[in-house]
């Protein structure tokens, strides 16, 4: 009788299986607990596991990861960890570091596993697969929430003990997912989008030099041109009436009282992505308007139509809590030329010595403006080569005590609207349906439940926070004690 041909997807859970069952062979004996990962079951949102590996001294499992989609769709995706098989690990649960949006490279995943974290990423396969990268406002923050999700419910990992790291779009998602999310304890963000409104206005107002030629390349703005498609990606869910309320709903602005960790941003000056503008009205250098397509625009009021939006993030956040500095230029450092920024080899190799970000224990928002004068028109994130570093912040949070104030009222409460599946605050579909920003109710449900477990099981001081807090919400889906099932 023939074999029968099978699909690549079963050949796929085969051979994760196969691999799983061979790890203890691989050098498990240096694996932290509850290494390698397994198949989950008995809940909607549970994650198999495509393959476990070993390389250089590291662990990497790929898993499948269903979601919930912005429309409410069934979706997967795929999610890669990868976590150090040392012996000094060896039986602990590890600090999970989430690098949310853009997919990093597994050369990066390994060093940072070689640190002491287990590193979890998405992983992307093209358009035709079954894991495409989406705009990070659409199905990217969804696929992001969940493979968080997974991440805390990891035998291998700390769930009391997460950092959220992202730049670009991905910087908007770390601090979205801050906001969502908890326990974070710490947060990176390199030139995030903090106000869509005017993010997208301001992509959308150039776009006639941006896209003057076929060839982004070839155009004024080529590195604005090759971004452009973001905001065609966000049309294809929210509304191109860029005063609508939704832009400032999606944006972090919208959601900084739900964010209690430690932040490192950095931004420049001279980004012509996301412009500085949205962050502060203050080392805000004029661009050269001879250098310039006439009508090129990047001032903040002019651009943002969306009137909730009409505020820079320096606005919103209490001033005692920042730590704010600005960088002059690293000596060594150098500006990109149009021919450098168009081919990276023609960047010259001598590079200045990494520097790092300053930042304060003492205060939640660590802004870092890195100051390279006006922006360039061939330019992307940074008009000048920088290299800096957040390592020293990374670490020190990596094991730190975690701070019974990191629960706070508004974020019980919007935990707690996730166990009970009613979120506020929620932004419009163009269709006029909310946009759907919760996976499936077991997995939410399970996600809110562990996190406050792991929050309480810091301490008698966190247990007296969450017990008192939960007394004072408007919202209690568990009448008028605590459950067991979040109490240690």
């Amino acid at each position: 009788m023939p074999i029968p041909k099978l699909s690549r997807h079963v050949y796929a859970c085969i051979l994760g299986i196969l691999l799983v069952s061979i790890l203890p062979a691989l050098g498990a004996e240096n694996a932290p607990a509850g290494w390698p990962p397994a198949d989950e079951s008995g809940f909607q949102g549970a994650v198999t596991i495509v393959s476990v590996t070993e390389e250089d001294n590291c662990g990497i499992a790929v898993a499948r990861v269903p979601y919930l989609g912005i429309l409410g769709d069934q979706k997967t995706g795929l999610a890669r960890v990868v976590v150090p098989l040392d012996r000094r690990h060896n039986g602990k649960k590890l600090p999970a570091f989430c690098h949310v949006h853009y997919e990093k490279d597994l050369g990066g995943q390994k060093r940072w596993a070689k640190k002491g974290w287990a590193y979890f990423t998405a992983a992307y396969i093209d358009a035709a697969g079954e894991s495409p990268i989406d705009v990070s406002i659409g199905n990217g923050y969804n696929l992001a929430r969940a493979i968080i999700q997974w991440a805390c419910r990891c035998g291998f990992t700390d769930p009391a003990r997460l950092h959220i790291d992202g730049g670009s779009q991905g910087g908007y998602m770390a601090l979205a997912m801050a906001a969502d999310m908890f326990p974070v304890t710490s947060v990176t963000a390199d030139c995030p989008v903090v106000n869509w409104a005017y993010n997208i206005a301001y992509i959308e107002h150039n776009r006639t030099w941006s896209c003057s030629t076929k060839d982004p390349k070839e155009s004024p703005l080529p590195v604005l041109g090759m971004v452009t498609m973001l905001a065609d990606m966000a049309y294809a869910y929210f509304p191109r009436d860029l005063s609508h309320e939704s832009w400032y709903l999606v944006s972090p602005i919208s959601a900084l009282d739900r964010i209690t960790a430690p932040v490192l941003i950095i931004e420049s000056t001279g980004d012509m992505l996301v412009p500085m503008e949205q962050f502060t009205d203050r080392d805000i250098i004029p661009w050269d308007k001879s250098l310039f397509p006439e009508g090129y625009e990047r001032d903040f009021l002019k651009l943002t139509a969306c009137e909730p939006a009409r505020k820079r993030l320096e606005d919103l956040i209490p001033p005692e809590s920042v730590f704010r500095t600005v960088l002059p230029p690293q000596e060594g450092s150098f500006p990109f030329t149009r021919d450098m920024v168009l081919d990276p080899s023609k960047v010259p190799d001598k590079k200045p010595d990494t520097i790092d970000r300053p930042w304060s224990p003492n205060h939640q928002w660590n802004l870092c403006y890195m100051n390279e004068g006006p922006p360039l028109p061939h330019a992307g994130h940074n008009s000048m080569f920088w290299s800096t570093s957040a390592d020293k912040f990374i670490r020190h949070y990596q094991r730190s005590p975690v701070p019974h104030l990191l629960l706070t009222p508004r974020k019980l409460e919007h935990l707690l609207r996730r166990w009970s599946g009613n979120l506020e605050g929620v932004p419009v579909l163009n269709t006029g349906a909310p946009a759907n920003r919760l996976n499936y109710p077991d997995a939410e449900k399970r996600d809110v439940e562990s996190a406050l477990r792991a929050f309480a099981e810091c301490g008698a001081e966190h247990v007296s926070r969450l017990r008192d807090l939960y007394q004072q919400s408007p919202i209690k889906p568990w009448g008028d004690a605590l459950p067991a099932s979040v109490l240690p």
